[in-house]
């Protein structure tokens, strides 16, 4: 029997006994021009394709109609509840109480934002049979190219050292059973860190491609606070406790996540605050100064731009000749790369010197001799075959 038909079985066997088999969760933060297309969307599919769920709808302390329009369309959706935060806690508290609120032994966790294809959930929830967390892994990012980046960094940082075998942890579309809520402790970002923690408690973690969609409506909520510098904070205290963790221990209850919410609250109060500030901010920079330097570019991307003048390129050409005299220039590609070519005859010398200057960054790429000889011999193959030279009036 089929991945498939074993869990339809499930399902309808739940559906049978008035039990919800799986409970989608998804927070909301002043998406009020999102909502009525998510949840008519995600109502369509579960509806069609999957009987059997139900769904918490999680509104993050939003400050325009976003709680209003959920509560309008929790009235004509009997698989559906909300529930509200007074203020503005962040994604995680929201999807934690919405963890709390459901007694279905699998959870689904997605955006509200519209770029998570509710269609996904069916494959995931397949995928989840012989482990505990299924991962989507967005194919095709329809984000910024700033965040793309910053996310491949954070990602690839944290895979490497976390070891959990996720590529992409930041994704919000994930499925997993309830007992792994356990292992999840309440840090800012949760989202981004739920697969490192599942694996940290001896979870089963797998990856599975989904879809990635545009945000249609709104903009983004994500900061570079809580994009970046948030995330390496808890990165920091979150290796630690991944190293000293008892193997196989999950929190059970939602007191021992109290428990060391207090305990994280006092350890801040001490000086270790001030040190992970200081080793964050540091930790920020470097990072974002190296992963920007080591992100994969398009080849020629960045190489075939002018950033640097005439005069500019003539300057770093004279920087080792002060007083030499300038002869022909010529803006070129060579390589898939925009060249500056100045010819420089030093002082007291017959012989000129050839300087290549990288058009976009301004660095020599090669400076050689050459003679009076190469140096009208080149010239005349140049006006024989039709390419003269721009040259610098003196």
């Amino acid at each position: 029997m089929t991945r498939a038909a074993n869990f339809l079985i499930e399902v309808e066997t739940r559906v049978m006994n008035h039990e919800p088999s799986f409970a989608v969760v998804v927070p909301f933060f002043n998406e009020e021009r999102n909502v009525r297309a998510v949840c008519g969307e995600l109502r369509g599919i579960l509806e069609t394709m999957l009987p059997g769920g139900e769904v918490i709808l999680v509104d993050d302390g939003s400050t325009d109609k976003t709680w209003a329009k959920l509560e309008e369309i929790a009235l004509t959706w009997p698989q559906c509840r909300v529930f509200h935060l007074s203020e503005n806690q962040g994604q995680s508290a929201a999807l934690l109480l919405g963890f709390d609120k459901s007694v279905a032994p699998i959870l689904v966790t997605m955006d509200g934002d519209g770029q998570s294809d509710p269609r996904d959930i069916e494959k995931l929830l397949v995928k989840l049979e012989g482990v505990d967390m299924v991962v989507g892994a967005r194919v095709v990012r329809q984000d910024s190219w700033l965040r793309r980046k910053i996310s491949w960094i954070a990602n690839s940082i944290r895979s490497e050292l976390l070891g959990d075998g996720v590529s992409d942890a930041g994704c919000a579309l994930k499925v997993f059973r309830r007992d792994v809520v356990g292992a999840f402790i309440p840090i800012r970002t949760l989202y981004s860190f739920m697969p490192a923690l599942a694996v940290a408690a001896g979870f089963r973690v797998i990856e599975e491609p989904v879809n990635h969609r545009p945000r249609k409506n709104g903009t983004s909520k994500y900061t570079v606070r809580s994009f970046l510098l948030l995330p390496i904070l808890d990165f920091i205290g979150l290796e630690w406790f991944r190293t000293r963790r008892c193997p196989g221990r999950a929190m059970r209850s939602l007191d021992e996540h109290l428990a060391i919410e207090t305990l994280g609250e006092e350890l801040y109060r001490r000086a270790v605050r001030r040190w992970l500030r200081i080793v964050g901010w540091a930790a920020a920079i470097c990072l974002i100064g190296f992963g920007l330097m080591l992100a994969p570019r398009k080849q020629g991307e960045g190489r075939t731009t002018q950033k640097i003048s005439l005069h500019r390129a003539e300057r770093i050409a004279l920087h080792d000749f002060p007083k030499g005299r300038l002869g022909s220039v010529q803006l070129s590609m060579r390589d898939d790369r925009l060249t500056w070519t100045i010819d420089v005859q030093p002082p007291a010398s017959a012989d000129l010197r050839e300087i290549e200057i990288d058009a976009a960054d301004g660095h020599v790429i090669a400076a050689r001799v050459e003679t009076a000889e190469e140096e009208a011999l080149e010239a005349a193959v140049e006006d024989q075959h039709g390419h003269p030279r721009r040259l610098v009036p003196q």
